[in-house]
């Protein structure tokens, strides 16, 4: 069961990349830096007056000019000072600079209109008047001894947390701490700490991760204000935003040590969320899902008041790390995450059963040959084949295009000639292309085109006195496919195989691959299709093999819809073996099926599956998954000789018994692998600025980590642009929810950003070694990734490991 999309082996065993990913990356691929700064750090510029520290940021809900930024002072029971300390204008780019009074540590910034103040609606994509009744405001609660420049952002997402303190009762520092505690988990970072950028940009797709995410999120509100959402009916689009803005902020409310979203704010920006992440013409960011991000997956979060003393608040960050960096490295014997992790990698990377679309190209194909068979045969039609792609002459575009994902049967007079007439047809041939071999694509000057193809070719002959039964024998051959031009037709034309030009594969002991088929008919329409016997070994995407033969026991049904399409339900067993030993095992459980488009020949359409959902249970060495697979959005390539599912999703459990007296579930949840723009790549050359895929793999669930508390984890890796990488994630292990985002380009330094909803953070940025941790503004210490050591402020130390 290679997995779970055999044809692209980047796409196989994603799960313990992502998982393993995510606990190495927060410690050991650490790099250094300033923790002063936002991700783009902006505030390096910004010189240090003498009269108190600076405090400069961005301000937006798009980009929001010209308005007013007034500070005020929070005393200890959350009351607003009377006056104001400190004003500013928004710049042309949002950006903003305050002076901060020595001796005040909690403040509130508040951004009102002002004459000519403007706001940027991503989905009109114009400046709008700034609303005259919104408000945003931002809650700065910094601890003693704050860094003398420091930097923030006022956003909708901001002010979200400052009317969830209120509404607790008010802007108390523990009200704060909690509403702030919230949110982070509710967005999967800190939208104060994360600088601003418009996804509509070109410059998007150079930016960072949580900066991306943060970009999208806000788009999505104008998004919902566009469509009129939570009853905003105002016919201005700056009105519609104010009151969308309005609706979110006022929908959290904190509950204990919980932080709750009503559902109906919540659903409302998930869905526009993921909406704006897939519409380029709003997001070019390059991150076109948002599969595994936290942001408004749930409405009920933790939001404990986090560890009053900064110190001890840092330590159980990075005891959290530790802890759960140890647990997943732990030995063999003990049965360590990683370990079993990287056995469940193993044991299904050589696994065979079918379980991308070959399986319903070959189901649908036998029972089309067979149901044509018995009418030509019977003399209810001439036609001696379906599809037709092997015999005859098949043009270019319909050949080469769809290699891979048609096959063709015909009535035959023996294996090697097409029947003439129905007296002569003895038998029945089908052929399945499974691909093309990679470097044997060919084009000629004298208007030739070939490549090798690997088939699975299948000889049925009538049981004798049983009219619903076929035996067959079933070969893999290697064989030239060869399409000339042809001036007539006006396109290449392929010429029909040659025997000598076709070697069969036997990877057996030279045994044949045998079995039998039945099938049902209602009227004169085959429905139904078992499958009994063994069948030839499966290969990789390079066409090496990867068992010795398989046995099946398929039932499939198909049955005619109203829409004029095609359900096959499948059910039954693939086994596979290698040296006469099982390798794995799959099982396809009631609800399995795919619904296709055919043409009016009843053959299917190019990119014809619409649906492919089965309901899975597989085994292989010491692995087992359980759950339900699902592939769609299917494309050709460039050259339209690869045509591939863009979208799998998974969701079940994953289990491994490595180490252990029995098998122990791993992972309990939801995997997702996306590709973007494959239609535009050009799989025959080098992957370059001009021609790469995007991709984006993610996990949400639980790890069940041996020897700690089931962690809650949200992750999603891409590579939003040519020759950048990201990671964002977010896990919650029952006493720490840890953010942490990684990304690097060809044109930014790689930066690695770690906070837990505690208010403790640590940027890390390019290759440097030491990093400053900072609790709530101030600093509390410094990680030495060279030392091993991280160093508190009140002298003491303690070590990574």
């Amino acid at each position: 069961m290679n997995m779970p999309m055999e044809k692209n082996k980047k796409y196989q065993s994603l799960l313990p990349v992502l998982l393993t990913s995510l606990f190495v990356g927060l410690l050991s691929a650490c790099g250094g830096g300033a923790g002063n700064t936002g991700s783009s750090g902006n505030t390096s510029t910004v010189a240090i007056k003498t009269d108190g520290r600076q405090f400069n940021g961005q301000v937006a809900k798009g980009r929001i000019v010209g308005a007013r930024v007034q500070a005020y002072a929070l005393d200890k029971a959350g009351n607003k000072s009377a006056n104001v300390f400190s004003s500013a204008l928004t710049g042309d780019d949002g950006s903003y600079t305050i002076t901060v009074p020595d001796g005040v540590n909690s403040f509130m910034l508040e951004v009102a209109s002002a004459p000519g103040a403007t706001m940027y609606d991503e989905v009109t994509q114009a400046d709008l008047p700034f609303p005259a009744d919104l408000k945003l405001r931002s809650v700065v609660k910094q601890g003693s001894n704050p860094e003398s420049v420091y930097w923030g952002s006022v956003t909708p997402l901001t002010e979200l947390i400052v009317q969830v303190a209120e509404n607790a009762g008010s802007l108390t520092p523990a009200n704060i701490d909690k509403a702030r505690a919230g949110v982070q988990a509710l967005l999967g970072f800190d939208p104060q700490r994360v600088s601003i950028i418009h996804t509509t940009a070109d410059t998007s797709s150079n930016s960072y991760v949580d900066e991306k995410i943060q970009g999208l999120s806000l788009t999505a509100i104008s998004y919902l204000a566009f469509n009129k959402a939570f009853s905003c009916n105002d016919p201005l689009q700056g009105a519609r935003v104010a009151c969308v803005v309005k609706k979110i902020a006022n929908a959290g409310k904190l509950d204990g040590n919980t932080f709750n979203l009503s559902e109906d704010v919540r659903a409302a920006m998930r869905a526009a969320l993921e909406q704006v992440a897939t519409d380029e013409s709003l997001n070019k960011s390059g991150k076109n899902s948002v599969a595994g991000i936290g942001a408004f997956l749930s409405a009920s979060l933790p939001s404990p008041a986090p560890e009053a003393d900064n110190i001890i608040a840092t330590k159980q960050l990075f005891s959290s790390l530790r802890n759960n960096l140890y647990a997943v490295t732990n030995s063999q014997n003990s049965g360590g995450l990683d370990l079993r992790l990287n056995a469940v990698k193993a044991d299904f990377e050589n696994a065979t059963a079918p379980l991308n679309k070959d399986l319903l190209i070959w189901s649908k194909t036998i029972a089309d040959g067979i149901d044509q068979y018995n009418k030509y045969t019977s003399g209810q039609s001439r036609e001696t084949t379906v599809t037709g792609l092997f015999y005859g002459p098949a043009p270019l575009w319909r050949g080469y295009q769809n290699i891979g994902n048609l096959g063709d049967c015909s009535a035959m007079r023996d294996p090697l000639n097409v029947a003439s007439t129905p007296a002569q047809a003895k038998g029945m041939e089908c052929r399945f292309s499974r691909l093309a071999l990679p470097g044997t694509f060919k084009y000629s000057y004298k208007y030739q085109v070939e490549w090798v193809e690997l088939i699975d070719r299948i000889w049925l002959e009538p049981v004798a006195n049983d009219s619903s039964r076929f035996n067959y024998k079933s070969e893999l051959v290697k064989q030239k496919a060869v399409f000339a031009w042809n001036e007539e037709k006006n396109d290449f034309i392929r010429r029909p195989a040659n025997p000598a030009d076709t070697v069969i594969i036997d990877a057996y002991s030279g045994n044949a691959f045998t079995g039998q088929i039945s099938f049902a008919m209602q009227a004169r329409n085959l429905y139904a299709l078992v499958v009994q016997g063994t069948m030839p070994p499966r290969s990789d995407g390079n066409g090496q093999l990867t068992s010795d033969y398989e046995k099946w026991d398929i039932h499939a049904g198909r049955t005619g819809l109203p829409d004029g399409s095609f359900r096959y339900d499948f059910t039954g067993e693939f086994i596979s073996y290698v040296k006469s030993n099982m390798n794995s095992r799959l099982s396809l459980d009631k609800g399995s099926y795919a619904t296709v488009d055919l043409d009016y020949k009843g053959n299917l359409q190019k990119n014809g599956v619409k649906e492919f959902n089965l309901a899975i249970t597989g085994e292989a060495g010491n692995s087992k998954v359980h759950g339900e697979l699902k592939l769609g959005n299917a494309s050709t390539d460039k050259n339209g000789v690869s045509y591939q599912p863009n979208r799998l999703d998974f969701v079940g459990t994953v289990s491994n018994s490595l180490g252990l007296s029995s098998a122990a579930e791993l992972f309990n949840g939801k995997l997702t692998v996306e590709r973007f723009g494959y239609g535009s790549f050009d799989s025959a050359k080098p992957e370059s600025a001009s021609n790469f895929v995007r991709k984006s793999v993610a996990a949400s669930g639980v790890i069940q980590v041996p020897g700690r508390p089931p962690l809650k984890l949200n992750l999603n890796g891409s590579n939003d642009a040519f020759g950048s990488n990201s990671l964002i994630a977010q896990y919650d292990d029952g006493s720490n929810v840890i953010n942490a985002q990684m990304s690097e380009s060809l044109t930014k330094q790689k930066i690695v950003r770690v906070s837990s909803t505690s208010g403790v953070s640590f940027d890390v940025f390019g290759s440097n070694l030491v990093a400053d941790i900072l609790k709530d503004g101030a600093k509390v210490g410094w990680l030495d990734m060279k030392a091993g050591r991280i160093s508190y402020t009140d002298g003491s130390f303690e070590t990574i490991k």
